[in-house]
């Protein structure tokens, strides 16, 4: 059985008429029909938003800018697989100033980069702006991993330096001074969670600073990913506490008021990020709950950039993408995901969406937002169709076995 359950008759059962087709049967491959999409609606008001902060921050217009992102956080306004659209703005926003701290800073002893030095001054400048002091916090965030030699934060530092530190107490005290003005704001809760890599006591104040999250923004399914991230040993948890939040999580969004009922799709949800970074938690993981989770949600969030991204995933637990270590309940678990994919195709995936095959190994807020180029595009487009043309032989033994049976 595969984990999609499909209609007891399809347009392929019903003219499948034994095991074994006619010899002058000449069906076309699945993945062949399937058209591609390089810019769907959901791509594209993601890159407008980036494309907007980005503008805007270049005009110097940091009024406007905080006003937009005061009103997008108001009204949730996100991506179906979990970027707000206000960290979008605020995305573009600092852009310059933070690829400019990557490309300089090198290690823990280089001076500030001048573009952080500027935010700083443009965050007095505006400090009537809560939005603002958001671009700010976020630029300071990114340059103190920089310190640390990261891009993206996969794991809590074991040493971290005294730029980390103090970089991450700047971004402290501005989203401190933005929460006094907008004490609901999904994106100022959302990064509280963020500053909790340099928080001493981070491990007390988990829990509740991402449920405040998942509770002011429970729509955003990237408010729950990024809780199952933090509960890794790399960062504050355990892998038997994931699994147990993750079933808490379900219960909570069941009964919080007002609160997006996930089903099984908290349970994915919460190991959505964490079971890819972390490959070996696979042996903790439930995995028919997750498969069940992944059917919950598509069916709550039909649209193709939802099908495209769970594809993505089932296609990245393929056996040749795991660890040589990992033991044998874990491959096991990650094998199970990874069956899904032939019924994904045949049930979910209507278009190929590149850029999100092209983002499906990113963070929710990771660095990985923006247009992308032509040849990333290229590239994902050529890894969807390599993952159906492997996935379409499966289906159709599976039909022709179905219907033997």
């Amino acid at each position: 059985m595969l984990g999609f359950s499909r209609p007891a008759a399809t347009a392929r059962s019903k003219t499948a008429k034994s095991a074994k087709p006619a010899a002058n049967e000449q069906a076309a491959p699945a993945e062949q029909a399937i058209p591609v999409c390089e810019e769907s609606r959901q791509d594209r008001g993601g890159n407008v938003y980036f494309a907007k902060g980005q503008y805007l921050a270049r005009q110097d217009r940091w009024d406007m800018l905080g006003r937009l992102i005061a009103e997008t956080d108001r009204h949730r306004a996100a991506t179906l697989s979990g970027v707000s659209m206000a960290a979008l703005l605020a995305d573009g926003a600092r852009a310059d100033a933070v690829h400019h701290a990557r490309s300089v800073v090198s290690g823990a002893d280089d001076e500030v980069p001048a573009g952080i030095r500027a935010l700083d001054d443009v965050a007095l400048d505006h400090a009537g702006h809560w939005g603002v002091a958001l671009v700010v916090a976020r630029a300071q965030i990114e340059c103190a991993w920089a310190f640390e030699g990261q891009v993206d934060p996969y794991a809590l530092p074991a040493r971290p330096n005294a730029r980390f530190l103090s970089h991450f107490a700047a971004a402290a005290d501005l989203v401190k001074q933005a929460q006094a003005k907008a004490p609901d704001s999904a994106e100022l809760a959302a990064t509280r969670c963020d500053l909790l890599a340099a928080d001493p006591s981070a491990k007390d104040r988990l829990d509740a600073r991402h449920l405040k999250a998942i509770d002011l923004d429970p729509g955003n399914p990237g408010r729950l990913r990024a809780y199952g991230v933090h509960l890794l040993p790399r960062w504050f948890g355990t892998h038997a506490r994931l699994d147990q939040t993750a079933r808490d999580v379900m219960r909570h969004c069941a009964v919080t008021p007002a609160a997006t009922d996930w089903g099984d799709g908290a349970y994915t949800w919460m190991w959505f990020d964490a079971l890819r970074l972390d490959p070996s938690s696979a042996a903790m993981l439930d995995a028919e709950r997750f498969v069940a989770g992944m059917r919950r949600i598509l069916s709550l969030r039909s649209d193709p950039h939802m099908a495209n991204l769970m594809a993505a995933y089932a296609d990245g637990m393929a056996p040749d993408c795991a660890p040589d270590d990992l033991c044998e309940t874990a491959l096991q678990a990650r094998a199970r995901i990874h069956e899904t994919l032939p019924n994904l195709m045949e049930r979910h995936l209507s278009e190929l969406h590149p850029q999100v095959w092209a983002r499906s190994h990113a963070l929710p807020g990771a660095a990985h937002t923006g247009p992308l180029s032509q040849g990333r595009l290229a590239a994902a487009t050529a890894q969807a169709r390599a993952a159906l043309e492997t996935a379409a032989p499966t289906r159709r033994i599976a039909d022709l076995a179905g219907n033997a049976a």
